[in-house]
């Protein structure tokens, strides 16, 4: 092997490395950007009013 191919098969590697390295970078983001949708949705969730008739049936209960 020359030294031109070994210098090829390191770049290779290093390709390789850089594109497992974004990717992870990128699946970090996303799970971030779903996690700050998912608290928001529940923050609204929790100001929602609670319905009459559910507070009623709530009521009944006890």
């Amino acid at each position: 092997m020359s030294v031109k191919q070994k210098g090829g098969s390191h770049r290779g590697a290093d390709k390789a490395m850089q594109k497992t390295s974004d990717e992870k970078k990128n699946r970090k983001q996303r799970a971030g950007d779903i996690g700050r949708a998912l608290r928001t949705i529940y923050d609204d969730t929790l100001r929602e009013t609670v319905p009459d008739d559910f507070s009623d049936l709530l009521g009944k209960l006890s």
